[in-house]
Parts: structure tokens; sequence; C-alpha cells
């Protein structure tokens, strides 16, 4: 018995000094932990190549107040903000700058000096591998030589006719509301654009006109889009989105499961549009977007051609692009044309001319309207943000900087647009700027990608922008 309780004893004892040590092997951890983070911090502030880039302390040592910019829809804005602080090299992140110096911005973005794509592009894009999302130079130049004069200015007016008929269809359904009341254009020219680039696509359009109501796929789009712009700011959002999946609730259901509709709906569309083609005898469908890309899928002789599922990809992207960006720009035009009479009356005195049948080709010939909507493209255009890019191995000097490979630099058109060096007044909204345009002008030009008295027109940015209320009304004016 004695020794059972000395045994008991023992243990007791082992298990006492075991807690001990588990408690100072977790101070000791806590201790490492604090010293590494205060040995970062330290670093990024003072020792990082990046260093002596200006902008907020904060910036430097964490992604936190960027993440944060973007969930709330404000990042451009942020961004300018520092830029008009701190000048045109602005530190946003530990390894990331955001310039607008345009000789920088040039070099860049220029073919010759290889400044790749990060991983963030594919982020963005949530599964969708279209040539936006591609990494590699060749595999994205491959992709783009399978197209061919698909987007040509050629190619484009034989489509004039799908266009105007989607068009007169929306006109006057406008028209129609009009006499009842305010009518929110932004709801009308979702419907038009989407259902003029699905036709494009598919040769169906996606009957929103016709309805007049948004087919689900496009708030799946938009859905797809807005999530994948915020997890592109934030590490780690992939992961909680997969472990929030196995949460049961409707809503959640609808959110995760929105890529796989819309990859069954292009799945079906282009199969259908396939089965056209093949019995296509008047080749009424030849400049349709993908039509060329469909009949090469089978050549043997075609080099540049794509899968089944890479034009499944690009047409979902075609979709997403094409969608939001053209009725949000559309709208803030009308918005902007409305909100200032003398440019109204200019243009409208411009339009008189045109007779009842209104083509692209007389479009072309009003220099009034060409004014007009190149500055609602410098306000307002729909991707203003920053499209990041990595410096090439080996590092690089951008203005007074020199900036190590793999550092994130990026240019947003936000900023380039209301430059204040560059643009007399770059917060109001005058056409006429670009009657007679310097160098310096048409250079910082980067519409695809401010100030507004009407709260609900206020950008909302998740990757493209969106007025913040999210509808913009206009109503007939009453004649005194």
């Amino acid at each position: 018995m004695e020794v059972l309780n000395r045994s008991h004893a023992l243990i007791n004892s082992r298990i006492l000094k075991g807690n001990l040590n588990l408690k100072n092997i977790f101070i000791f951890s806590v201790g490492i932990y604090v010293i590494y983070v205060l040995l970062y911090f330290t670093y990024q502030l003072f020792f990082s190549p990046l260093a002596k880039v200006p902008g907020p302390w904060y910036c430097a040592i964490s992604r936190f107040w960027l993440a944060k910019a973007s969930l709330a829809g404000r990042r451009i804005f942020a961004v300018h903000e520092l830029h008009l602080k701190y000048g045109q090299y602005v530190r946003i992140a530990p390894n990331e700058v955001s310039i607008s110096e345009i000789e920088s911005v040039k070099k860049i973005h220029s073919s010759q000096n290889n400044f790749s794509k990060p991983e963030w592009y594919g982020v963005v894009a949530n599964g969708v591998k279209s040539a936006f999302a591609i990494v590699d130079c060749e595999v994205h130049k491959a992709r783009r030589k399978a197209y061919g004069s698909v987007y040509s200015n050629t190619n484009i007016s034989l489509l004039e006719p799908v266009i105007r008929r989607h068009t007169n269809v929306c006109i006057q359904k406008i028209k129609r509301d009009l006499k009842h009341g305010p009518v929110d254009i932004l709801r009308w020219f979702r419907f038009l654009a989407a259902d003029i680039i699905a036709e494009l696509c598919y040769g169906n359009d996606m009957e929103m006109l016709s309805k007049e109501a948004v087919n689900p796929i496009v708030e799946d789009l938009t859905t797809l889009l807005t999530i994948g712009g915020v997890r592109a700011e934030i590490p780690g959002l992939s992961l909680l989105e997969y472990l929030i999946g196995f949460i049961p609730h409707p809503t959640i259901k609808t959110i995760t499961s929105c890529s796989q509709r819309i990859f069954d709906y292009s799945d079906k569309v282009l199969c259908d549009f396939q089965h056209k083609i093949q019995k296509d005898s008047s080749n009424c469908y030849a400049p349709y977007f993908f039509t060329r890309l469909v009949k090469n899928m089978d050549n043997p002789t075609e080099k540049n051609k794509l899968t089944f599922e890479e034009l499944r990809h690009e047409s979902t992207a075609n979709l997403i692009a094409g969608s939001d960006t053209i009725s949000t720009t559309a709208t803030y035009a009308i918005w902007a044309i409305l909100t200032h009479p003398t440019v109204r009356e200019k243009l409208e005195r411009e339009l008189e001319d045109l007779g009842e049948e209104i083509t692209d080709a007389k479009l072309n010939q009003l220099p009034y309207l060409k004014l007009v909507l190149k500055e609602t493209l410098r306000l307002y255009g729909a991707g203003p943000g920053g499209m990041p890019r990595v410096v090439p191995p080996g590092g690089w000097r951008l203005g007074p900087f020199y900036f190590p490979g793999g550092t994130g630099v990026s240019s947003q058109g936000y900023t380039q647009h209301r430059e204040i060096i560059v643009f007399e007044d770059p917060y109001e909204f005058i056409p006429e700027r670009w009657a007679n345009p310097t160098k310096e002008m048409e250079a910082h030009m980067m519409p695809w990608g401010g100030s507004s008295r009407d709260e609900s027109m206020e950008f909302a940015n998740y990757f493209n922008i969106k007025p913040s209320g999210n509808l913009c009304e206009v109503q007939r004016r009453t004649l005194s």
C-alpha cells in the first residue's frame, strides 16, 4: 500500500512539473512571437527596400488598412487621398506601392518591360480562367491570338443591327415608363448591356429587356465579381469562405454555389450556339464574338484555338466585363449630361440633325458628343482602380526609387484622371477641355481601369465602380 502511495505521489509530482513546463513553453512562445513582430515592424519601417517610399506607417507593416478600405468599397478614394498627401509614389502595403507619375506608369504597363501580373488577377476572377486572369505572358498571348479580329472596328460594325435592335427596345420602354413618373435608367441599361453581350457571345440574349427583370445569372455574375474583388485584398478569406460553406443556410448556399450556376449556364448556351452555327447556312452568325472560336475548336490545322472549357471561361468573362461596365458608364453619362444644363443644350443642338435612323457612323461625326463621352470616361469610367503588376527579377528603378524584384506596383485611373497639374479643375465635368487636349492629358487617360453633389451617385468600388445607391432615376422635363 505504501508503495502505491509513493507511486501516486511521484506521478502527481511529474504532472505538476509538466504543467509548469507547459506554462514556461507558452510564455517562451509568446515572447518569441512578440520579438518576431517587433523585428518585422522594425524591418518594414526602417530597413526594407521600400522604407524610403512615403506613406502612413500602418501601411508599411500591414495590409489591414487596404483590406478595410476594400471592404467598405472605398479603396480607390483611400489610395487617392494618400497620393494627395504623400505625392506620386505611395506605399500602400508592406510590399506594394501605388504610383501616379506617368513615365513610371508607362514603364510598368509596357509589354517590353516584363512587369508580370500577380496572382491577384486569378483571385479576383474567382475561378473564371479567362485571358484576364492568366498570369503567364506566353499563355496569355496565345489566348489573345485565338480571338483574331473579333473585336476589330470592322467586325463590331457588322454587329450594329443587333446592338441597335436591343437599344431601340430599351429606349421605347424608358419612354413608356417616363409617362408615369421617374425611371431608374441604371436598371434599364443593365438589362440592355446584359442582353447585348449575351447575344453577341452566345447568339441568344438573356431576355432581361423582354421580361423586364434581372436574369439570376447576372446577379450571380455581380456576386462573383464583388467577392473576388474583396478576396483579393484580404489574405485568408478563401479559407473563411470554405468554412462558411458548411453552414446549412439557404442564402450562404446560394452565394457559394454561384460559380457553378454560371458555368452550367455557359455550358448550355455555348452548346446551343454550337448547334446554331452548324445549321447557319446563311452565315449570319459569322461576326458574333465566339463563332470563329467555336468553329476552330475541332479544326486540326488551327494553331491558336480554344477548348470548350477555355471558351466557357472567356464567354463568362465577357459577360462580367461587358454588362456592368457598359451599364455603369452609360448611366453616369446620362446623369452627367442631365446635371449640367449647358452641356445638355449643346448636345441636344448637335443631335437635332441626325434624323430618325441613328447609326454609329453618324454618331462618329458629332464632335461635341465625342468630348462629352471622353469626359465621362475621365470622371466616371467603370474601372478606375489599380491594375497591379510585379517588378521583374533583378529589380527596377522607377522615378527616385529602386524596387526589388517581386514588389507589387500599381497605378489607378481614378488618380491619373484627377492630376491637378494636368487637368484644370480636375473634379469638374467639363467636356470642352478635350477640344484641344495636351499630350499630358492624353497620356493620363486610363478610362476603363469627382466629387458628386448627389450621394446616391457616389462611387461604390468593388473592383468596378457603381452608384452607391444602385439606381439613377430620371424623369420627364416639365415645361413651364
